[in-house]
């Protein structure tokens, strides 16, 4: 019986120009894969900064809310503190006690600005910041600035206050900054009093002669300085607050246009 023998296959040796197409074809499908990857992580990072862009708007608003109520509240400290200053001038004559409770009642309020800074904060630990535009950069770092300029001011002029406070428990009788706590006009918790009384309880206290607890010229002397110096002192704090408002302002302004903002997105 005659037996077959399969012949064995001959490879075929791969032209160079093969090799090279093969090595194309692989180039391309990893070149392409990069791209597609970019461009995933490119539409990640557009997303994520305008998930941020929204979360630095509230926080924004929020601000300035805050430095609004500041603003205001510092204006009538530094009114009052000139109101104050005046009443117990030497030339000035015997003052009202009513009046010298009401001015040094909102004189010595102690107000501090409080931002809210989370979303910065994070941003800034994360390295998130490199999300953004430059512009948007600049002007979060330049806000964040002024901030920190109403800090400095803040820890600077509450420990005088509070070392004040100790002088004033010493000459005003702390019942009638009670009274003045139960009268919705005068009352420090709202802020929506106007600079010229209008209840009839508050005009009738101010033109109460209410007694001190003690007369003593050096004391009051002193209270007279301190009340001037504070109002100069939260002068300054004061426009520098509207500084800062005017920034928020700015960047809300910048945010909405640069990432397509809108208040429903909000």
């Amino acid at each position: 019986m005659e037996v077959h023998k399969h012949p064995h296959h001959v490879m075929r040796k791969k032209k160079w120009s093969e090799y090279l197409l093969e090595f194309l074809m692989i180039f391309l499908a990893v070149f392409l894969g990069f791209i597609a990857e970019n461009i995933r992580e490119h539409q990640v990072e557009k997303r994520r900064a305008k998930e941020f862009a929204r979360l630095l708007v509230g926080d924004l608003a929020t601000d300035t809310s805050e430095l609004n109520t500041a603003s205001y509240v510092l204006n009538r400290i530094i009114v009052s503190g000139d109101s104050l200053g005046t009443l117990l001038d030497d030339g000035a004559k015997h003052p009202v006690g009513g009046k010298l409770y009401y001015y040094e009642y909102w004189s010595g309020w102690q107000w501090s600005v409080i931002s809210q800074d989370a979303t910065l904060q994070q941003l800034k630990a994360s390295g998130a910041l490199r999300y953004f535009n430059t512009d948007v950069i600049r002007k979060l770092m330049d806000y964040e600035q002024s901030i920190n300029v109403i800090y400095l001011l803040q820890n600077k002029y509450e420990p005088e206050k509070s070392a004040n406070w100790n002088l004033v428990q010493k000459v005003f009788d702390q019942h009638y900054f009670n009274l003045l706590d139960s009268m919705k006009e005068a009352a420090r918790d709202s802020i929506t009093k106007t600079l010229v009384p209008r209840d009839p309880k508050l005009i009738a206290f101010l033109n109460t002669d209410y007694p001190l607890l003690n007369y003593d010229k050096a004391n009051l002397q002193e209270i007279k300085n301190w009340a001037f110096n504070s109002s100069r002192a939260y002068e300054v704090t004061r426009r520098d607050i509207n500084h800062a408002k005017e920034k928020a302002k700015e960047l809300i302004q910048l945010i909405n246009r640069r990432y397509s903002l809108n208040s429903r997105e909000r």
